[in-house]
């Protein structure tokens, strides 16, 4: 197998878990949205501010932007910790786990992506 089909696959591999990821978080981050506002300890804005900032960087997945995968990056490192404080203050649902894991597996595999695509993208001197 040669480089650049070893590099194309990675790249395959490595976005179509992205997108798993990204889709699973948005899902979860609807679903508790909905489930909070419907047991009335949220408001709907509140759905719509943990949604819009992953919302905004559906252009990098389509577009297959490498810095915006290292944006996503931190994103989802943000997702992250915002799942873990919610955890620790007592805010361990199953909805609150799976964002956790869904946020880390986006940071995971938006950076691997990121990193994939860096050779790639690199000009000959």
């Amino acid at each position: 197998m040669s480089h650049s089909h070893a590099t194309a696959d990675t790249l395959r591999r490595t976005r179509r878990a992205v997108w798993i990821a990204y889709l699973a978080l948005l899902g979860l981050l609807v679903a508790s949205g909905i489930f909070h506002y419907l047991q009335q300890h949220a408001q709907a804005a509140a759905l719509l501010v943990r949604i819009l900032p992953l919302a905004l960087f559906l252009p990098t997945l389509l577009l297959q932007r490498r810095r915006g995968h290292i944006w996503l990056t931190a994103l989802g490192v943000l997702y992250l910790v915002q799942g873990g404080m919610i955890f620790s203050e007592g805010g361990g649902s199953v909805l609150a786990g799976a964002e956790i894991i869904a946020a880390a597996a986006l940071a995971v595999s938006a950076f691997r992506y990121a990193r994939a695509k860096g050779p790639q993208e690199k000009r000959p001197s």
